[in-house]
């Protein structure tokens, strides 16, 4: 294979290739490898030299594909290192080049600005960059460990004033203490409790609760995942209303819940964080997703292609994917688009999804009418991994370099055998979280330097890339 310094995307569609080829330089403009807030990624609006906490949370992925591992650390470990009693349990809500609070957003400790779930989207980014390192910092580091335990503890009952349990809005707390991330002026006066917030608190525990387990605090991780189900569960049945399937979209000053109309959809922090146990609710949700994406902003559009994979709408992402990439794209320069169709292309086209707690990389091919495509030196589980994907039936895996992993080689449907290398596997099956399809799969050990093929069994199966 070609050895090149970034991760690549080879394809049979060679406008897929430069949609990718752009998303990937485009997102290496945007990053300062020396400052005195330490190397780090543009992560806010072009032009301000800082990195904010939802941005971050949200490009952490595409950082981690094209190599940036160490800056996805060092810019979480700000925001974590950050966390004060003086500032009501809130960290720096942006960071700029210079390592201070970005001064259009902070005045002093009294004046600043600040969203409310973003201290449990980063503790929700750090679980998910440990799940595709296996960094152990994101487990045990002191200053991550302190963030979340002042984030699941004291800054909730700081910003908890009526005692139900979730934080809530005071117009008179200004600009601090928003409880939502939409930042809008109707928001901001109407708003008690925005259903993201209590979204990203359930998402926040029940990160935090695995983290504990995998710590073995069997205490911590059974408390905290009791708490994120009660939330998730408060989300799912108090928050939604079945009558016309649709969720809340926050909760009035008065305490009555507003909900969206039909022609607006706000829903996609639901899709992101994995909120919807129903399967077939979730796909409906990400149905309606897709029919709003003309005319969304470049920040809600972001994530269309990745979300749209991960709950089966596969052409639908590929139509995303090149919508987000293409030059007429507005604002497509803003630097969540660029590092979010990296993260798509990963997690969604070539469908890779490392554990580090189990040492298992996952493939299922994406590809929505393309022949072929192969992502090169994609960086996970402490090594360099490339996979290419021939149809949907055929899969390759390399380990490049790094520690021994186990490549789970997945294919759609129920089949009795896969092929790898020659060997026939009897093929194991599961439903997909997501779609609640079943595919078939294989478990095979990937050693450095080796080229492994898999197949449907019947399906001719090359010993090689290409």
């Amino acid at each position: 294979m070609r050895m090149r310094p970034y991760v690549l995307l080879h394809a049979s569609d060679r406008e897929l290739e430069k949609s990718f080829d752009w998303a990937r330089r485009q997102a290496l403009d945007w990053v300062t490898p020396d400052s005195p807030a330490g190397a780090y990624y543009e992560a806010a609006l072009p032009g301000r030299a800082a990195f904010c906490m939802r941005d971050v949370s949200h490009q952490c992925t595409g950082a981690e594909v094209l190599g940036l591992g160490g800056l996805n650390r060092n810019m979480l470990g700000k925001f974590a290192a950050a966390i004060d009693e003086k500032l009501d349990y809130c960290s720096y809500w942006e960071i700029d080049r210079w390592n201070r609070p970005c001064p259009v957003d902070y005045t002093d400790e009294r004046d600043f600005w600040y969203n409310l779930p973003a201290n449990f989207d980063v503790l929700d980014a750090c679980y998910r960059m440990y799940r595709w390192t296996g960094d152990r910092a994101y487990l045990e580091d002191p200053a991550f460990d302190r963030f979340y335990q002042l984030t699941l503890e004291p800054y909730i009952k700081r910003w908890d004033r009526d005692g139900d349990g979730l934080p809530d809005r005071v117009a008179s707390e200004g600009r601090r203490g928003l409880v939502s991330y939409d930042e809008s002026h109707f928001a901001d006066e109407v708003f008690k409790v925005g259903a993201d917030l209590l979204g990203a608190m359930a998402r926040g525990h029940l990160s935090f609760a695995a983290i504990s387990g995998l710590l073995g605090r069997r205490e911590y991780a059974a408390i905290y995942r009791k708490r994120g189900e009660a939330l998730l569960n408060k989300l799912n049945t108090e928050w939604y209303d079945a009558a016309s399937d649709r969720y809340a979209r926050a909760m009035r000053m008065d305490g009555s819940l507003l909900f969206e109309s039909d022609n607006e959809f706000r829903g996609n922090f639901l899709l992101y964080w994995n909120l919807i146990p129903d399967t077939n609710r979730a796909r409906r949700m990400a149905k309606e997703y897709a029919a709003h994406l003309p005319g969304m902003q470049v920040e809600i559009y972001s994530h269309a292609p990745e979300l749209l994979w991960r709950y089966g709408f596969e052409a639908e992402a590929m139509d995303a994917f090149r919508h987000l990439t293409a030059p007429g794209m507005p604002r497509r320069e803003y630097p969540e688009a660029s590092y979010s169709a990296v993260g798509a292309a990963a997690t969604g086209l070539m469908g890779i999804a490392p554990d580090a707690a189990e040492g298992v990389v996952r493939t299922r091919a994406g590809l929505a009418g393309v022949h072929w495509a192969e992502l090169e030196h994609v960086p996970l589980l402490g090594g360099v991994f490339s996979v290419r994907h021939d149809g949907t039936a055929r899969s390759c895996a390399l380990l490049e370099a790094g520690p021994p992993i186990v490549w789970r080689a997945a294919f759609a449907g129920r089949h009795a055998q896969i092929t790898a290398d020659g060997a026939v596997i009897s093929a194991r099956h599961t439903e997909d979280a997501f779609t609640g399809e079943i595919y078939s799969f294989a478990d095979i050990p990937l050693t450095p330097g080796k080229a492994v093929c898999a197949a449907l069994t019947g399906h001719p199966n090359a010993s090689a890339f290409g």
